[in-house]
């Protein structure tokens, strides 16, 4: 099962502590870890939140925002899409990405089209 995993960055999070972030391992192990064992589909990092543009329809007409869309205190700062047998392996890659240690890590299955049936 293909699982999007959104990197979050989460400075204000209350329970960060500095170690926790120091002890993260290098993006570049996972990378090549990941990529070698066909775990890793594709992914990449992300432009700050100030260089992001909302995009909306409304009456028929285009409206375009600069920045953040919406108030949060995540942010997104890349993606990976991971192809794991079942979800506990997928939370075990997610767990071992750094930016589980020095930020979160939001798992997402993917949901075909067509395949409607309730998770």
């Amino acid at each position: 099962m293909r699982y999007l995993m959104l990197v979050l960055s989460t400075p204000d999070d209350p329970e960060l502590r500095p170690e926790d972030a120091a002890g993260a391992p290098p993006i570049e192990g996972w990378v090549a870890r990941y990529d070698a064992d066909g775990t890793r589909v594709t992914g990449d990092r992300l432009r700050p939140p100030p260089d992001a543009v909302g995009v909306r329809v409304r009456g028929g007409k285009v409206l375009v925002t600069d920045g953040p869309f919406s108030e949060t205190k995540e942010a997104v700062g890349g993606f990976d899409i991971i192809d794991a047998p079942d979800l506990d392996s997928a939370i075990t890659v997610a767990s071992e990405h750094p930016m589980a240690h020095a930020g979160a890590i939001e798992l997402r299955a993917f949901w075909p089209f067509g395949d409607d049936a309730a998770r």
